[in-house]
């Protein structure tokens, strides 16, 4: 067993650490409410007793041991990293990858000289980046050469998978010239501060220009305060450490996230194309003067086409680093995987969905449901096996109050009629369902269950068997993300078993939040994205004297993926086609540039979309050049939140996309095409706010290669993320729409990602694989992270405004007490805090309270994103029309202020719960012994009998039952639960 030793700092007992046999160790917990660790992160990784393996203690955050090299002076440091034991380095990601900064880098350098006492990098230089995954841990060494002839000694720095086998080659980041003898720093005027002449630069919005060009940096890395351009061309800057890892700057010679955000001021010195993501690449003349600052002024001056002169001081004026030059260099994509070297990361560019068993079960009784429409399937007769009578309706009009919390509505379509057909009336159908129950307040506290069957490939033995309702999951999944809480989808096989354990089963599904699930027999699966188990398969050749066909040929994405084909993969025959053929924007000269490589280029103009079209555009094929693979990029948008779609627009997005698709799929069934590429979206994999019709019409492709995969017939379906404006249906998007779309941690796609993407999913054995470049920092950010993507990100990092304004009883809480002028005040701010989110802005100054929220550049979108923050924030349900409701930050305030605390039972319910707040953390603080516990548990037992002497529904038998069992959670729970009952009496 453990043995237990008790931990005391300046005489005062913290907590009780282990220590266990064999050298493990366990976590200690954290402070009480708070985020925080007692131990330093990553200190257990590197603890130990490296003196018995014959090593020395480096005595530095990224190393952890030094060993002197026999036969020579040269010197080995040694080291592991993760995002585990350094967390901070989650906040430093490049094109959606975390990648060591090159600071920690020159960091490595800098300590590896102070080892050897030479205190000058001469140069350094970064051969490749160094890119760290979610979970996988890298072993770092740092060599030291022995010293020259001409006294200088060489370094270099080398790591590879820290679980590597022993074969495994080193891969060499960084190597350099360690001297001796630094010169002494000549520091620049600060007496005055900004200095004389200077004029201001306006950062607001720099971090978030930044992570347009691909580099996003977290709240570690932003410490740039304040930026001044000198007379001279140079600039001046002012950088902090942040607060969370303030307290460790004196452990390193110079902070990497210090030193990092002084050179985010390098854009504003003037090099030549510097407003792209350009990123250390070769250091000359470094020195360290000074160590452990957490402040620097500093001085940047452009000493090249590409590079500039550093030097840092502290507050003081004291010389903290200098020097000579920094080349910067913009890095790629490219450059980032084959950092990553197929290590499996958690961050590679493809993934898949994978169904996975629910495990956090709880023990839930099956709920009461009522079912809607003609219960093809059964639902209500397994209900009643389980004692739940479930009542069947024919629409939610018939419904009488009181409703049931759980409403079930089959969605499955008519296998009497075509594929096309059922696909267009399904999902007119579920979206009709859905705008009338969010339009219905009766159904405001329910959840809607979408029922649907064989639409849902979760296993390898599963068939997809009803193609058009996989279509109504992408629906269904934008309806969720617009409106959290309000649906479920559920799928179920054709087997009898899956149907009997449906009620259990979905209890289970209800208690743990999950949005989506399928049953299978005794099992629920819930969707949870993964890093793609793509395996070459050898994938065939496209014959070059075939003929390929790629729908929306002449378009953004048509038009790269043509190119494409021809110059890499040999194509010499192409058929685009375009509802406008020629006459569309660019065709004739695409067909130019395509016929000038050497190619033979046919522009049709066809409906892809009317099935006889198409069949005469593949009875023109040449019979000596056979069609011998399809692309189909087609696809139009029709953008609107689900309240706002019509049948026509769910039709006008659904028909380029799922009739032309099956249309192909039919016509082309018999041709033993070497290649069908359909062209899907991440919308309809994750679901998209006020993309509810083109998400729907992508599960239905998704569905149709598994499908055709199923027959043994080739088939790919790329569900994509964003592209980059230049490239698909990002064009037309507005500045608001692209800093949405980054926020969500899915950064846009460049060319060269998505033709690379193509290649390595072309050559696999998927039928579906998702194709989106992930910012995982930028997810761990998220006020709640998305289900499907919890398998790739463990855990959010609190929001500042989330922490800042807290949610539910905590905004209550604050309210209580307060002047009415200062809560209208607090409300204000949540209200100017979360809207300056929403529209991207890095501040809420930019949020004016007396402004229209439609002047400030709110749309349907983010007023729905606006309502979610604030429900989230304040526990209310408003409406989707708030912000129409009360057009400016203030009149919102006011109402949300009436919402929230209507009057003076509110105020009482307020004390009542901040007391009861306060017994809650008295109660984690404190270590009770039985005979404590059972005084208070007796305190608690009177209390309780008090609180339900006026209920009908809690006796002081069932009190006392529920406290012997109970934990202080349970207990708190309840106390909190019969005083909001009473309230409503």
């Amino acid at each position: 067993m453990a043995a237990l030793a008790e931990l005391h700092v300046h005489g005062v007992a913290l907590d009780w650490r282990a220590v266990l046999p064999g050298g493990r160790r366990v976590e200690l917990p954290t402070y009480a409410f708070q985020h925080h660790w007692y131990w330093p992160q990553g200190v257990g990784d590197r603890a130990g007793n490296v003196a018995a393996a014959g090593l020395a203690a480096a005595g530095h955050p990224l190393l952890g041991a030094a060993v002197g090299l026999a036969g020579s002076d040269g010197v080995l440091l040694t080291g592991r990293l993760s995002l585990r034991s350094h967390p901070w380095l989650a906040d430093y990601a490049v094109m959606g990858s975390v990648v060591v900064p090159g600071t920690a880098f020159l960091e490595l350098a800098i300590r590896a000289g102070d080892q050897v006492g030479f205190d000058v990098v001469e140069e350094l230089t970064l051969d490749a980046p160094l890119v760290l995954g979610e979970r996988d841990a890298v072993a770092v060494q740092v060599w030291v050469a022995a010293a020259a002839e001409s006294g200088r000694r060489g370094v270099s720095i080398y790591a590879r998978p820290a679980e590597a086998a022993e074969d495994e080659p080193w891969v060499e980041h960084a190597t350099g010239v360690l001297t001796a003898g630094g010169r002494a720093a000549a520091p620049f005027e600060t007496v005055v501060w900004p200095p004389r002449g200077v004029s201001a630069i306006e950062l607001d919005g720099l971090y978030e220009r930044l992570a347009w060009d691909g580099l996003s940096y977290g709240p570690v890395f932003q410490g740039l305060r304040a930026a001044w351009r000198g007379e001279g061309g140079e600039v001046f800057a002012e950088i902090a450490l942040p607060g969370q890892v303030e307290s460790s700057a004196g452990s390193f010679g110079l902070h990497p996230a210090l030193l990092d955000a002084a050179l985010h001021a390098v854009p504003f010195v003037g090099l030549d194309d510097s407003e792209g993501g350009w990123l250390p690449f070769s250091w000359s003349g470094v020195c360290l003067h000074a160590s452990g600052a957490s402040l620097l002024r500093v001085r940047l001056a452009k000493t090249g086409d590409d590079s500039v002169s550093v030097s840092a001081v502290d507050a003081t004026g004291e010389p903290v680093l200098s020097a000579r030059s920094l080349v910067l260099r913009p890095v790629s994509a490219d450059q980032l995987a084959v950092a990553s070297g197929g290590r499996g990361t958690g961050r590679d560019p493809l993934f898949e969905v994978e169904w996975s068993p629910l495990t956090e079960l709880s023990t839930a009784d099956a709920v009461p449901v009522a079912v809607l429409g003609l219960d093809l399937l059964g639902v209500a007769a397994a209900w009643e096996t389980v004692g739940q009578p479930a009542q069947v309706h024919a629409d939610l009009s018939v419904l009488a109050d009181p409703v049931p919390s759980v409403i079930m509505a089959e969605a499955i379509s008519d296998p009497a009629c075509g594929v096309v057909e059922s696909a267009h009336e399904l999902a007119a159908r579920v979206l009709d369902l859905v705008q009338r129950w969010l339009a219905d307040d009766r159904f405001v506290d329910s959840r809607l269950v979408i029922l649907t069957s064989g639409a849902i490939e979760a296993r390898e033995e599963d068939t997809v068997t009803d193609l058009p309702a996989a279509g109504v999951w992408g629906l269904v999944r934008s309806a969720q993300l617009e409106n959290p809480g309000r649906f479920v989808l559920v799928d179920v096989d054709g087997r009898e078993s899956s149907l009997s354990a449906l009620p259990e089963m979905l209890a289970w599904v209800l208690a743990s939040g999950e949005p989506q699930a399928v049953v299978r027999g005794g099992e629920v699966l819930v969707p949870r994205l993964a890093g793609s188990k793509v395996a070459d398969a050898a994938g065939r050749v496209w014959d070059p004297e075939g003929t390929v066909l790629i729908t929306g040929g002449t378009g953004g994405l048509g038009g790269l993926f043509a190119r494409h084909v021809v110059a890499e993969r040999g194509v010499r025959r192409l058929l685009l086609t375009s509802r406008r053929g020629l006459e569309a924007p660019g065709a004739v000269e695409l067909q130019a540039e395509l016929i000038a490589h050497g190619a033979e280029v046919t522009v049709a103009a066809c409906d892809m979309a009317d099935r006889d079209q198409v069949a005469a555009l593949l009875a023109g094929v040449d019979a000596d050049h056979p069609l011998t693979a399809v692309v189909h990029t087609a696809g139009v948008l029709a953008d609107g939140t689900i309240p706002s779609l019509t049948a026509e627009g769910l039709d006008a997005v659904l028909r380029p996309k799922v009739d032309a698709a099956w249309h192909l799929h039919e016509l082309t069934r018999d041709l033993d095409l070497a290649g069908f590429v359909v062209f899907s979206s991440m919308a309809g994999v994750v679901g998209a706010p006020g993309q509810g019709n083109y998400a729907a019409a992508n599960t239905f492709l998704d569905a149709l290669a598994e499908h055709r995969r199923t027959e043994g017939l080739a088939a790919l379906s790329l569900a994509w993320g964003a592209w980059s404006q230049a490239h698909g249906m990002t064009g037309t998007l507005s500045e608001i729409e692209m800093r949405r779309i980054n926020r969500t941690g899915m950064p846009p796609l460049s060319a060269e990602q998505g033709l690379a993407m193509f290649e390595t999913a072309a050559a696999s054995d998927r039928p579906m694989v998702v194709a989106v470049p992930l910012n995982l920092s930028v997810l761990r950010a998220l006020p709640e992270v998305p289900h499907l993507l919890r398998g790739l990100v463990r855990a959010g990092r609190r929001s500042a405004v989330a922490t800042q304004m807290g949610g539910g009883v905590d905004v209550v809480e604050r309210l209580a007490g307060l002047e009415k002028v200062d809560q209208v005040q607090l409300v204000l701010e949540l209200v100017r805090a979360q809207a300056a989110v929403v529209l991207g802005h890095t501040s809420a100054d930019a949020i004016q309270a007396g402004r229209e929220f439609r002047e400030l550049g709110f749309d349907s979108l983010t007023t729905v994103e606006l309502r979610n923050r604030l429900n989230a924030a304040t526990g209310l349900r408003l409406p989707a029309t708030l912000v129409f409701d009360y057009p400016t930050p203030a009149i919102l305030a006011e109402h949300l202020l009436a919402e929230i605390a209507p009057g003076e039972s509110k105020a009482t319910e307020l004390s009542l719960l901040a007391d009861l707040n306060r017994f809650e953390t008295a109660l984690s603080d404190t270590a009770l012994d039985d005979l404590a516990r059972n005084g208070i548990v007796t305190r608690l037992r009177q209390l309780l009998a008090k609180v339900s002497e006026s209920s009908t529904e809690t006796s002081e038998i069932a009190v006392a039952g529920m406290l012997e069992s109970a934990s202080t959670k349970d207990i708190l729970g309840f106390i909190e639960s019969e005083l909001g009952r009473l309230k409503d009496l």
